[in-house]
């Protein structure tokens, strides 16, 4: 008898119930029969009376129900919006295949169907959906993970239906990729006329990769452009046959060294002349009306800006930066603070002419990688040496730790900001890690043009789905209704048909200043960021303690709040918390940083716009780097996560130029970059301030010695951090009073 059939029959004879436990005996993950007929065992355990209605076609699926999997999946997907269906359709063709004698050529002849009977969109959105954000890969893996990490011989109900979960999506997933990958690749070349192998030079003899994007059987009349300049290549098609479909030309130009481009890649420091070119080689193709409008976000909302550091090119009539990096702002540190996430991100980007998924998603190496940093206390200038590769960006980054010319060469800085006289629309959201980048870009403009043709729409999204569109929740926090918009299918296109063709504003663009009011369900517009408040709460840090908790005072008082940090302690870390996730919380960690509670609010307000601060302390150091969060405690006793800051003592003054402290002597740091927020404060709810020095595996350790931060080691932490903040440290909310 085979080995592994030997090995199947132990296992299934094996399965036993005990209570709401089952016997469980690996097989090998690679007998993929066995696997299936184990996970059908487990899946016919499970209980599934309180599940949705998804997770019960999961198991139905699993369990091989396939007559009644149909039935529930058709259900489902009748209850769902066309534009959610992107998985749901790849499940039924998957389960109406498997109810066919020839699995393969029955999903790959339906699926070829349904995607030719799918209008643009829906076809973009299944490419986004599933190749672009590909999860199959994810699929596997978590199974495999999860399987191989059950290291008992019983598991528990729990376990078990996540384990039927995975295997669901492995199995799915995995089976299915090559047909949907091929059916949808080949439908974009029925709709579009796709030129992905054009190369142009720029004046100093690089070359950059462009892809040109027409609809079929379009009008060929002249059209107006909308350009992406992105360092992402391969990912950006899909916007440029949405740009197709909606009546333009779609345009990508990849960062010179990228896709076709033979030269070298340099992240950041080329798009302030090549983007400039890239524009004025488009409005001379034939094809073109003169126009050039752009859009994209992170790294591809900052080479919008980048394009007129120097110029606005009269081709360019209007563009929308989406949570659009700053370099040197807010990437790759922040107020001066430099973390390292973007440490990966150089080798995701800078390893081939495309994208590294496998070394960006080697979570276990990253991971590995920042905690042993962490634990041995090594500099934060030998990442790459405990890595054992050269990371030639990030030892870039380290030698410009102030907003120098390395950065200041990269986007438009002070009365280059007077020049910009193209209509702008600055999309971010109240948690977007590049929110501050938005704003620096949206306030430099303000303060350097007066009457600046420069829109703002904010709300309730992150990183993500403010240039894409919302979910329902986010981050376990369910959204108001009127958050939900379309950013990019929908609101976008609405603004270039305003700009380009003369048709109607967006409707949420009613003044200069949009922004969604958490908790009401109302958008407000103003004229301003100032116009956004009529009044100020402003809280003293006091040392009288209630609850244990340190009380937030109306007036100043002569308090003084100490603490310690042991920089040699690498068992604990501080400032865990100052990362929003999840927004609402029933706790918070009441051992990380000094945590002061207000009164309770005697009406309802909303926060609006970014918090302040003016910290009064005497530190036994030469520099600190510190954070502040802000909390809504409302009154059922549930933290929300309003807002944070992050930043570096000796640069609160002046983000170019480093001012060290003077070792036990009062001094004041004061900063006014918070990430804005609007949201409803109910009566009763209470205002959580947290002050905190940082000091965790996810950012540079700032041991106080006043030399350059990325030399300082576990050598320079033998005397601990001592910080006494006094009750003339102050933080300001600014607030409409309804």
């Amino acid at each position: 008898m085979k080995k592994s059939v030997l090995i199947l029959i132990l296992t299934l004879n094996s399965i036993c119930f005990f209570g709401q436990e089952i016997l469980f005996q690996k097989v090998t993950l690679t007998d993929s029969v066995a696997i299936a007929k184990q996970m059908k065992k487990i899946a016919e355990f499970c209980d599934t009376e309180n599940m949705s209605e998804l997770d019960v076609f999961k198991f139905q699926l699993i369990r091989g129900n396939y007559k009644e999997a149909l039935i529930t999946i058709k259900n489902r997907i009748q209850e769902t919006p066309a534009n959610q269906r992107q998985y749901l359709d790849v499940y039924l063709h998957y389960v109406e295949a498997k109810l066919s004698k020839n699995f393969k050529d029955a999903f790959k002849k339906s699926y070829r169907k349904y995607v030719k009977n799918s209008d643009d969109i829906q076809v973009i959105n299944l490419d986004k959906a599933l190749i672009i954000r590909d999860p199959t890969d994810y699929y596997v893996s978590n199974f495999k993970n999860t399987y191989n990490n059950i290291k008992s011989e019983k598991i528990s109900q729990e376990i078990a239906i996540d384990l039927v979960k995975k295997y669901f999506l492995s199995t799915v997933f995995s089976s299915t990729r090559a047909i949907y990958f091929e059916a949808i690749k080949q439908d974009h070349k029925r709709r579009y006329a796709i030129n992905d192998s054009i190369v142009i030079p720029m004046k100093d003899g690089a070359e950059v990769s462009m892809v040109v994007v027409k609809r079929k059987g379009k009008s060929s009349s002249k059209k107006s452009a909308i350009f992406v300049s992105s360092i992402y290549a391969g990912t950006n098609e899909v916007s440029a046959m949405l740009s197709a479909s909606k009546g333009y030309v779609g345009v990508i130009a990849n960062t010179r060294g990228k896709r076709l481009s033979k030269s070298e890649i340099k992240p950041l420091e080329y798009e302030h002349t090549d983007v400039y070119e890239v524009i004025d080689w488009i409005s001379k193709q034939s094809w073109s009306n003169q126009k050039v409008a752009m859009f994209g976000g992170s790294y591809n909302g900052f080479t919008q800006w980048a394009s007129m550091k120097h110029k606005v090119h009269p081709a360019l009539k209007t563009m929308v930066p989406m949570v659009a990096i700053a370099p040197g702002i807010d990437y790759p540190m922040e107020n001066n603070v430099l973390h390292n996430y973007s440490y990966s991100w150089n080798f995701y980007v800078t390893n081939n002419k495309f994208l590294d998924f496998k070394a960006s998603n080697d979570f276990n190496r990253w991971n590995s990688l920042k905690n042993t940093w962490y634990k041995t206390g090594v500099a934060f200038n030998k990442l790459d040496s405990l890595d054992g590769q050269v990371n030639k960006l990030w030892n870039t980054y380290m030698q410009h730790p102030s907003y120098d010319d390395f950065w200041k060469k990269m986007i438009p800085y002070k009365q280059e900001f007077a020049k910009i006289d193209i209509p702008i629309l600055t999309i971010t959201g109240y948690y977007d890690d590049s929110q501050r980048g938005a704003m620096y870009y949206f306030n430099e403009h303000h303060k350097y043009t007066k009457n600046a043709n420069h829109y703002l729409l904010v709300g309730p999204y992150d990183h993500w789905t403010a240039q894409t569109k919302p979910e329902e929740s986010l981050r376990n926090h369910k959204l108001d209704k009127v958050a939900l918009l379309n950013i990019e299918e929908d609101l976008l296109y609405q603004w270039f048909d305003y700009i380009l063709k003369g048709k109607e504003k967006p409707n949420v663009l009613k003044d200069k200043v949009n922004f969604q009011v958490m908790g009401t369900n109302t958008w407000m517009h103003k004229p301003s960021l100032n116009a956004m408040t009529n009044d100020t709460l402003q809280f003293h840090l006091s040392d009288h303690i209630t609850n244990d908790f340190y009380a937030l005072k109306p007036k100043s008082n002569n308090s003084e709040i100490s603490m310690s940090v042991d920089f040699k302690d690498r068992k604990t870390m501080n400032n865990t918390d100052y990362y929003p996730w999840p927004l609402e919380r029933n706790q918070i960690n009441v051992n990380d940083g000094l945590i002061f509670k207000s009164e309770t609010l005697k009406e309802d307000v909303i926060i609006n716009g970014s918090f302040s601060g003016n910290l009064e302390f005497s530190i036994n150091k030469k520099d600190v780097d510190y954070s502040v969060i802000l909390y809504q405690l409302t009154p059922e006793g549930n933290y929300f996560h309003l807002s944070y800051y992050i930043g570096r003592a000796s640069y609160a003054k002046d983000r170019e130029q480093r001012n060290l402290l003077i070792p036990n002597q009062k001094t004041q740091v004061s900063f006014n970059n918070s990430k804005l927020i609007s949201k409803k404060l109910e009566k009763g709810s209470r205002i959580v301030v947290v002050v905190n020095v940082n000091k965790n595996n996810n950012a540079q350790i700032n041991y106080g010695t006043g030399k350059d931060v990325n030399i300082e080691s576990m050598k320079d932490a033998e005397i601990p951090l001592n910080i006494t903040f006094t009750g003339n440290s102050s933080i300001s909310l600014p607030v409409f009073k309804i």
